[in-house]
């Protein structure tokens, strides 16, 4: 074929790419922008996950959804400007969804491709199911839930689900320095692993109790009940417990720990502020869990590897590296910086692609092992995997949303 003939079958195919109808073939490009519906408007769905999303894929936020109308509104200037710089209109009134149905209302606009959850994590199972239902691609922020019952509800959900992207936002490994350091683990360079450090030791705030402590109250301030977001095992040390399940490539077999609500200066709510788990892996691995969330408090987060022949090494800041005979350094500093980005690509990619990926019942599991943490710490005693499962542990005071009508 000479240069001119190429051209033009290039032209040819280039035009035909341009004007398909959306999803008219399995594994195409989409011609316009991902419609992204936004369930839960908070801190962290807003300016983590979509801002994110929006600077690095060709997404359009089209619809939004939240219990409270003036939460929309604190983002909602923030949101405009991520589309406009597009080229984008702003989110319509009409697609502005509140209250409790507004999931649902949402869910019912066939114009919506797929839909970020970033609820407190206790809603996250009922929206979860409710969009897989209404066939829409899920991004769903992590933990799955705060109590078995709802991980276990989730995986139903999203069983033998293969025509939909369903992820959830364990953002941390697909960070390039954590996903190579992961490989090189799986592929044996520093040996058979032998035990597993992991910690997450941040600071912890202060609040006054209120005057009135209803459910608003406790949905507005979700971290610091247990019932809506699991605690800071579940919400924070998920990250270095998933960055090591996933390099074990198994779930734990049992675990046992001691927790506490030593140094809490929240005068409302439930959670601990610091946890101390063992678990035990299959091949005789053992890892341990320090979880601490007090006062001004920092001491960093890190995932260790100590395997036969080398150690291998994950901090936030401060490198990922392994040590050993197979030595290597990613080289970077600051490990989270394309965290974000990489797996709000990986989501939409997937789905203009039509590569469609599940990884619910994966993150459910890494789910699952922080709440099995927690619960052998609560009962005082060793918990196994299985008992955990066949329990289908469950929070029975989440807030009844029809109240909010």
């Amino acid at each position: 074929m000479d240069r001119r003939d190429f051209l033009k079958m290039f032209a040819a195919s280039a035009a035909f790419t341009m004007f398909r109808p959306l999803g008219s073939m399995a594994g195409e490009q989409f011609n316009r922008p991902v419609r992204i519906g936004f369930i839960g408007t908070g801190n962290r769905g807003t300016y983590g996950v979509i801002t994110a999303m929006s600077h690095n894929n060709n997404i359009e936020i089209y619809a939004l959804a939240d219990l409270f109308r003036d939460r929309i509104d604190q983002v909602l200037p923030h949101l405009n400007e991520l589309n406009k710089a597009k080229g984008l209109q702003p989110v319509a009134e009409r697609n502005i969804y509140v209250g409790p149905d507004a999931y649902r209302e949402l869910l019912k606009d066939d114009k919506v491709d797929a839909v970020v959850i970033a609820t407190p994590a206790y809603a996250h199972p009922f929206i979860f199911e409710a969009a897989v239902k209404a066939h829409k691609h899920v991004y769903c922020e992590k933990p799955a839930a705060p109590d078995a019952y709802g991980a276990l509800q989730m995986i139903k959900a999203a069983k033998g689900v293969k025509d939909l992207s369903l992820v959830m936002g364990f953002q941390v490994r697909h960070s390039s320095a954590y996903d190579e350091m992961i490989r090189r683990i799986k592929r044996g360079d520093i040996g058979k692993v032998v035990a597993v450090q992991l910690y997450y030791n941040g600071g912890g705030g202060k609040g006054e109790k209120p005057a009135v402590e209803n459910d608003e109250f406790r949905i507005r301030h979700h971290f610091q009940y247990l019932a809506l977001s699991g605690g800071v095992l579940n919400d924070q040390a998920i990250h270095v417990i998933d960055v090591c399940r996933e390099a074990l490539g198994t779930n734990p077999l049992y675990a046992i720990g001691q927790s506490s609500n030593a140094g809490r200066r929240f005068e409302y709510g439930d959670t601990h502020t610091n946890y101390q788990v063992i678990y035990k892996y299959p091949n005789d691995v053992n890892v341990s869990v320090q979880q601490i969330s007090v006062g001004s408090a920092s001491g960093g987060v890190c995932a260790r590897f100590f395997g036969e022949l080398g150690t291998a090494e994950a901090n936030y800041s401060g490198g990922v590296f392994i040590t050993g005979p197979n030595k290597w350094d990613s080289g970077n500093n600051n490990a989270l910086s394309d965290a974000d980005a990489l797996k709000g690509k990986s989501f939409i990619d997937s789905i203009v692609s039509g590569k469609y990926i599940n990884q619910i019942e994966d993150g459910c599991n890494s789910t699952l092992a922080a709440i099995l943490g927690r619960e052998a710490c609560f009962e005082g005693k060793k918990m196994s995997w299985d008992e955990l499962v066949a329990k289908k542990q469950r929070y029975g005071d989440q807030p009844n949303l029809k109240q909010f009508k």
